[in-house]
């Protein structure tokens, strides 16, 4: 299958050369940045049609409004044109005349367009760049599919080697993240120390933020965008495996320029075979990396867009995606799921567990996707796939048949049958990680590496388009006092 981008179609075929060892990757055709100057491309959807409306009619004024649909969703601003005189309605003063849309956590709002990846909620399917992610999967390369979905298109052999070697030679981590992740204690919290060192990357590099050279860099200018996303995802590579490092008192190794960048985060990390990358971690990471790889608009990749709307530098961007992430109610939520396993202890507790989760005494995490209701997440049976090989290793795990049980039985309890809560891959994926041999208080940070190429494919596709800083409104409840305050 060949996928095009009208808007985003690109070329990867320079060589590896340059002072730092990562050249420069080439432009976006029909898209071209001068000097840090916007010269993008408005964003037409292929599928675009303005013969659907949507007729309303506003039953406060009996004034009828013919709303565009196109591709079965409308406008926001289109709202604008149905208004009311507030103070001929008895409106609060802190009113608006024009109709806005109130959707609290955006549970029907989407925020842009994208070709990046779709998710069918109703059938359980899930596609990068109009690939299935059970093919993907089966291909089993995770380099391939970073490649897929930031630059849309598989990479040839030329392409990839380019890109493997681009990454391992970005990956140089300047001394003061190394000496920021050593200062803090061996058992901080992995999420505060992968922000900072995040921040002293930038700081390492003051010419890459926009505000320190006085001007936009990234929107349009897709030279400088792509180099940033080998920067971005070689800095998050290193620093991960620096942490981990750390933690486990392990001396940190180089990466090698002839490695894959799964086999350069176990090399980093020590997590090896013989001297060489364990051959089986690096075929399940390079799987269940795959899985998590991207998912449409999280709430970390909306927070990254979000920072990146007021043309940020995309390690600031990541910073506050990394914040967000570690919440309990998104990537934080592996660990919780872990720290509960560890809880109940074995599987003979599991019916306590649920019943407290019932009667709303405990919170079930590792089930239940806001996405997935009328059918189960496609990942799910590809964890299970990458759990099934790692069967020995499962065995001396006693938490694993925790999991088994809360599945077995929240699958067909009426409770969470009735409410459509489904396994979603928390429950099992963590098992993954502890089988390989990972200390659990790394997995969520390894899960925020394996999610950013989604994120920064996302990034890469909004620096394409109009500037258009996302500043959401809200509706005023409160009370706009008449008197004057008495002067003391």
């Amino acid at each position: 299958m060949d996928i095009q981008a009208p808007s985003e179609s690109s070329s990867f075929v320079n060589g590896v050369n340059g002072s730092n060892g990562v050249n420069e990757l080439n432009g976006v055709n029909g898209v071209n940045g001068v000097n840090g100057e916007f010269a993008a491309k408005t964003f037409t959807s292929p599928h675009s049609s303005l013969s659907e409306t949507l007729t309303i009619r506003d039953n406060r004024t009996g004034q009828i409004h013919d709303i565009p649909i196109c591709n079965n969703a409308v406008k926001a601003t289109d709202f604008k044109s149905i208004s009311i005189d507030r103070h001929l309605n008895n409106l609060s003063s802190g009113s608006n005349d024009e109709l806005r849309i109130l959707d609290p956590g955006f549970k029907n709002t989407a925020v842009m367009e994208s070709s990046v990846t779709s998710i069918d909620k109703s059938r359980g399917t899930l596609h990068y760049r109009g690939y299935s992610v059970e093919e993907l999967f089966q291909r089993g390369d995770f380099e391939d599919v970073v490649f897929l979905l930031i630059w849309d298109h598989l990479p040839s052999a030329v392409e990839k080697t380019i890109f493997k070697k681009k990454l391992a030679l970005a990956a140089q981590p300047p001394p003061l993240v190394i000496a920021v992740v050593e200062t803090f204690p061996r058992d901080a919290p992995p999420s505060t120390v992968l922000q900072a060192a995040l921040s002293a990357w930038a700081a390492s590099e003051p010419g890459t933020i926009p505000t320190e050279v006085g001007k936009n860099l990234y929107l349009g200018n897709m030279k400088l965008v792509d180099e940033s996303i080998v920067r971005n995802l070689a800095a998050i590579t290193v620093i991960v495996a620096l942490i981990y490092c750390h933690q486990v008192a392990r001396k940190f190794t180089p990466a090698n320029t002839d490695y894959s960048l799964v086999e350069n985060v176990l090399l980093m990390m020590g997590i090896s075979h013989n001297g060489e990358p364990d051959p089986k971690a690096v075929r399940c990471l390079n799987r269940l990396w795959i899985l998590y790889a991207d998912h449409e608009m999280t709430n970390s990749t909306a927070t990254f867009l979000h920072v990146g709307s007021a043309l940020s530098d995309p390690l600031a961007c990541m910073v506050a995606s990394v914040a967000s992430a570690y919440g309990p109610l998104h990537g934080g939520a592996i660990d919780l799921a872990y720290a509960a396993f560890e809880r109940v202890g074995s599987a003979e507790n599991v019916p306590k567990l649920i019943s407290d989760v019932k009667d709303k005494k405990a919170r079930l995490y590792g089930y239940g996707h806001r996405i997935y209701k009328t059918a189960p997440d496609p990942r799910v049976r590809l964890v299970r796939e990458i759990i099934d090989e790692l069967s020995a290793e499962m065995k001396v795990n006693p938490l694993m048949s925790v999991a088994m049980e809360i599945d077995k039985i929240a699958s067909v309890d009426p409770y969470f049958v009735s409410r459509r809560l489904n396994t979603n891959p928390d429950l099992y994926g963590c098992f993954v990680y502890s089988a390989l041999g990972f200390h659990t208080k790394i997995i969520t940070a390894m899960t925020s590496l394996s999610r950013l190429p989604g994120v920064l494919a996302h990034w890469r596709e909004a620096m394409t388009r109009e500037p258009c800083i996302w500043r959401p409104q809200q509706i005023f409840t409160g009370t706009i006092r008449d008197s004057k305050l008495s002067t003391l």
